[in-house]
């Protein structure tokens, strides 16, 4: 009985990872019409300067944006967390630098990096979710274009 419910559970995640995957696919493309307007592209920049100053990046070695029109697809390509929101986001990458988290668990460690994700809800611009990592994530599967930040 055991092994049916571990078949029936690993069968479940894999319609779960193949909707999503889906998910993924047809919403790929459909924001970076977003791009075409200077103001947004100016307040992710804005964005992305102030969290690179702020976390040890001066300057960064690359910032960029993709659109995404669903906030946990975005979020499960970038971080692999699920997230109980299908707003529009912006994911901001930035690298270059040496990247501590301000906050943490209670006895654990800062977590440190070279790569800083941000997730940016695009009808506000605040700030979703941030991540810290030391392998660029692969958003080619949730977006199909990207806007470049660095000022360089």
């Amino acid at each position: 009985m055991n092994a049916n419910r571990s078949v029936s559970a690993a069968l479940r995640h894999v319609l779960a990872v193949g909707a999503l995957a889906l998910s993924a696919t047809a919403c790929a493309g459909d924001d970076a019409r977003a791009f075409d307007d200077p103001a947004v592209v100016a307040k992710l920049r804005a964005i992305a300067q102030r969290a690179a100053s702020d976390g040890g990046a001066t300057p960064p070695s690359e910032m960029y944006a993709v659109a995404v029109s669903d906030h946990q697809v975005a979020e499960q390509a970038a971080s692999g967390a699920t997230v109980n929101d299908h707003a529009p986001v912006f994911v901001i990458v930035i690298t270059g630098g040496r990247f501590t988290a301000q906050e943490g668990p209670p006895g654990v460690a800062p977590f440190v990096g070279s790569v800083l994700t941000l997730t940016v809800i695009a009808e506000t611009y605040e700030i979703a979710d941030v991540g810290i990592v030391n392998v660029e994530p692969d958003l080619s599967q949730v977006a199909s274009d990207r806007v470049e930040l660095s000022t360089q």
